[in-house]
C-alpha cells in the first residue's frame, strides 16, 4: 500500500524534530494528520488535531482510521530541573506516552514508532552502547523517556495485535534546535567557550533531517511485533564538533583547556554541594564518551544518514543567529 493510501499521524507535528518529519512525510505522499497544542498552527495539506496527549478521550478520536502514529511529542531541554519540572517530564513523557500508545491500540491502530533517546542508557564506561546494553537511567528526562518505552512495550504486548518501533535516537541537532548543541554553538560564538579536557571523546550525533527520514522509513517497513533500534550517524571526538562549529562560525578554535585533574576535583566539589545547578553532571557528560551502535536499524530499514557533520553544523550555524533572536 502506498503512502497515499495511508493516514500518518504524528504527534508533536509543531515540535523540533516532529516539524521535520511532517515536512518529509507530506513530500513523500503521505496523508498526514498532525496533533498540535497550539491553536494557531496551521499546515497546508495537513489535517490538525489540537489538543495535549495528557487527553485520552481526544487521543482516541485522533487515532481513528490512523495506519500508523509516529509519537515524537516530548518535554526536553529543562537543564536544571526543580521539583516541578520533574512532574513535568513524568506527565508528559511518561504518561502521556503510554496515552498515545494507549488510544493507538483501542482504535487499531495497527502500527507506532515511539520516539525515544539513547539517554535511557545512563553513562556506559565509554564503550559503544548497542541495544542489548543495559538501560540505567540518570535523571528526570532520561527516566521519563525509558517509562514511556515500558508503558508502551506492556500495552502492545497486553493487544497482541500491534506493531511497535522504538527509536533510541543521538543527540539530535539543527536548525532550530535548543539543546545541547545549540549552546555549545553559543558560548563558541561568543567566546564563553573553554576546553574541558583534551577533546578527544567522542559523541553520536543525528542531524534533524536524517532523524526525520529514519522516522519514517521505520513507518513505512518493518515487521510486526515489538522491536527497538538506536539511530546515530557516525560518531565524532568533541574537537571535531568545535572545530567544525568554528569553521561554520569563521572562528578560531579555542585553546585554553582545564586539565583533567582540575575537572575531576571540580566534579567532585559540585557532587559534595549536591551538584547546584547540575555543573559536574554537565562537565561530566561533556567530557565523557556517549557512542551508540546503530548497525541493527541500518541493515534492517536500509538506512544511513545522508548529512555529514561539516554540512549539518553549516546549517545549523547558518540559522543560529536567526534563531537566537
Amino acid at each position: 500500500m502506498s503512502p497515499s493510501a495511508k493516514i500518518l499521524m504524528v504527534t508533536g507535528a509543531s515540535g523540533f524534530l516532529g516539524s521535520e518529519i511532517l515536512r518529509l512525510a507530506l513530500a513523500s505522499g503521505w496523508k498526514v494528520r498532525a496533533l498540535v497544542r497550539n491553536p494557531k498552527w496551521k499546515v497546508d495539506g495537513v489535517e490538525t488535531v489540537r489538543g495535549d496527549i495528557t487527553d485520552l478521550k481526544m487521543l482516541c478520536k485522533a487515532c481513528e482510521d490512523v495506519s500508523v502514529v509516529v509519537h515524537s511529542a516530548g518535554l526536553a531541554h529543562i537543564f536544571a530541573p526543580e521539583a516541578k519540572d520533574v512532574d513535568r517530564f513524568l506527565a508528559v513523557n511518561e504518561a502521556g506516552t503510554a496515552n498515545v500508545v494507549a488510544a493507538a491500540t483501542e482504535s487499531g491502530v495497527p502500527k507506532v514508532v515511539l520516539v525515544s533517546s539513547v539517554s535511557v542508557y545512563g553513562n556506559h564506561a565509554g564503550e559503544e552502547c548497542d541495544e542489548t546494553a543495559p538501560c540505567n537511567p540518570r535523571g528526570p528526562y532520561a527516566m521519563s523517556k525509558w517509562l514511556g518505552e515500558q508503558h508502551a512495550i506492556e500495552l502492545i504486548m497486553a493487544d497482541a495485535l500491534g506493531s511497535l518501533t522504538i527509536l533510541r535516537l543521538a543527540t539530535i541537532y539543527g536548525e532550530g534546535d535548543r539543546g545541547n548543541v545549540s549552546k555549545l554553538i553559543g558560548a563558541l560564538e561568543s567566546g564563553r567557550f573553554v576546553w574541558p579536557g583534551n577533546g578527544l571523546n567522542r559523541k553520536s550525533l543525528i542531524y534533524k533531517e536524517d532523524a526525520a527520514r529514519a522516522c519514517l522509513r521505520a513507518a513505512e517497513g518493518g515487521v510486526p511485533g515489538i522491536d527497538i533500534f538506536n539511530v546515530s550517524a557516525q560518531s565524532a571526538t568533541m574537537l571535531e564538533i568545535v572545530s567544525t562549529i568554528c569553521q561554520a562560525l569563521g572562528r578560531p578554535v579555542p585553546r585554553l583547556g582545564i586539565p583533567h585533574f582540575i575537572l575531576r576535583a571540580a566534579i567532585s566539589v559540585s557532587r559534595g554541594l549536591g551538584d547546584p545547578g547540575q555543573f559536574g553532571q554537565r562537565l561530566e557528560k561533556f567530557t565523557r564518551d556517549d557512542v551508540y551502535n546503530s548497525s541493527k536499524f541500518e541493515t534492517a530499514f536500509d538506512f544511513y544518514p545522508a548529512t555529514s557533520l561539516l554540512e549539518g553544523i553549516r546549517k545549523t550555524v547558518g540559522k543560529y543567529p536567526t534563531e537566537r533572536a
